[in-house]
């Protein structure tokens, strides 16, 4: 049998069956005196959240915005208002903006890097401006100039603080690792020179998982960051995309590659982890046209509109953050044009059809809204021995001390066993008795997120749920989101 003949939805009937279940399950009546509240017994709980066991700090599940929305190149496109309310809406904690070079030819083009920055810096983003690449002799005869471009962008919005990358994808070329550190040393002298290095917070790597052109693997990057850039680099970056038959991939990269180098390096030595590009893709050709980046579902649909992918991208977000890594960044949110060639990873549909939120949108909707305020910590949320393993889930607690939990049964992201049962959660650990919104994901099969109703935890602060199977759940302390 056909790997894809057998990859069927489930339909919106059933769909909507299973939404009525789990709210008739969770939220019961409000005039019923036991509504509302979690089941009690003898169950033990599947999952235990740890509030004393701390993971790390987290700035959040961000996106990319491209630096040339409002250029010539990109149309520009129309509905720019409709777009800018939808980023604004979003409240992504990280955002990440590339600089190209040819700003410097294109007076367009450093227009809408400016205002770029300014939309994501009116989301209250952090933000990070990557270098997108470039020859070494030209980067090191223009450092002075890209110095120029963020003094003038930190003084223009009384920027804060402000990540810096420099060579996007750098072990993709054959530029040495001596060369790479050249390059942030200066300008590292040229921001000290115009008395913004304090506002500036230096990001290095963005690296691959496969071995340079020179020979060189992550792993000897990993630690040449480590042992010669200590004092300029805060943090560090990688870069994940997989084919969506072959979402093992999530844990080979993660866990079995990038976590395990960081774990043989002193840990005087280490900085945080970012993922500053992921992404899934679909089959490169449809009847046999070759189509562009993700590709397609094998029904002819994009990628990037299908269910089963946000569903990916839930899981490899839920677990970076359960492995440790400070933030992800969602490549990327909306569709405008970088160069000559064309991609749709977009999680916001065409500007023609006024940039509709696809899965994927809403699913990052429902982590970033649950998450926030930045600036809290990533706890444990421990797995039972006999609990399901493909029971993926990670805790976040806030600076004011509100509590989520965000979970997912990866076998609802796997082709071969999507299916609408319900999947039966006990999470223990929690403050008892006390009332916690659960919000679903795709609960309808329909990509939307809402929240299903209230529950309260029982008197040793343990709750049980029951989700569907491709659904993501949410159980959080956080208020509403306040009406738009």
């Amino acid at each position: 049998m056909s790997l894809f003949t057998i990859a069927r939805r489930p339909t919106r009937t059933r769909a909507l069956c299973v939404a009525v279940v789990v709210v008739a399950m969770l939220a019961g009546a409000a005039t019923n005196a036991g509504a509302g509240r979690a089941r009690t017994g003898a169950v033990p709980p599947d999952l235990v959240f740890s509030p004393t066991r701390g993971i790390g700090g987290f700035d959040g599940f961000g996106v990319q915005l491209n630096q040339h929305l409002y250029a010539d190149i990109s149309g520009p496109p129309p509905n720019l208002a409709a777009l800018e309310r939808e980023v604004l809406a979003l409240r992504a904690p990280l955002v990440r903006v590339f600089f190209n070079t040819t700003a410097w030819t294109f007076p367009d083009r450093l227009a809408s890097f400016a205002r770029t920055v300014a939309l994501a810096h009116r989301s209250g983003a952090r933000i990070n401006i990557t270098w997108q690449g470039s020859g070494v002799p030209f980067a090191l005869a223009n450092m002075d100039r890209f110095a120029d471009v963020l003094a003038e962008r930190i003084a223009a919005l009384g920027i804060g603080e402000l990540w810096v990358t420099l060579f996007n994808e750098p072990n993709s070329t054959r530029i040495t690792l001596a060369q790479y550190e050249q390059v942030y040393r200066l300008l590292d002298a040229e921001l000290r020179a115009r008395n913004v290095r304090d506002h500036v917070h230096f990001m290095g790597g963005d690296l691959l998982g496969t071995t340079s052109p020179l020979g060189q693997s992550q792993g000897q990057w990993l630690t040449y960051l480590a042992d010669h850039m200590g004092d300029l680099l805060d943090a560090w970056s990688v870069h994940i995309y997989w084919e969506f038959w072959d979402a093992a991939k999530i844990d080979r990269r993660l866990e079995a590659e990038v976590r395990t180098i960081f774990s043989v390096i002193p840990a005087e030595k280490r900085r945080p982890l970012f993922v500053t590009e992921f992404g899934v893709r679909g089959v490169p050709t449809f009847e046999g046209e070759d189509g562009f980046q993700p590709g397609w579902w094998p029904d002819g649909t994009g990628m990037s509109q299908t269910t089963l992918s946000a569903f990916q991208h839930a899981w490899f977000m839920i677990r970076a953050a359960q492995l440790g890594f400070t933030g992800t960044v969602k490549w990327d949110l909306y569709a405008a044009k970088y160069d000559a060639g064309t991609q749709d990873h977009s999680a916001l549909g065409a500007a023609a059809q006024g940039w509709p939120a696809r899965p994927v949108y809403r699913l990052l909707q429902l982590l970033t809204t649950t998450t926030e305020p930045r600036g809290g910590h990533i706890v444990d949320v421990v797995r039972a021995a006999e609990a399901s393993p493909s029971n993926v889930s990670t805790g976040y607690v806030s600076p004011a001390g509100d509590i989520t939990v965000l979970g997912l049964d990866t076998r609802g992201g796997m082709v071969a066993t999507t299916s609408a049962e319900l999947v039966p959660w006990t999470i223990g650990g929690l403050p008892p008795n006390t009332s916690f919104r659960l919000l679903l994901w795709n609960g309808d099969g329909n990509g939307q997120t809402r929240e299903v109703g209230r529950l309260d935890t029982d008197a040793t602060g343990t709750v049980q749920i029951a989700v569907p199977r491709y659904a993501v759940f949410a159980l959080t302390t956080t208020p509403p989101e306040p009406e738009r």
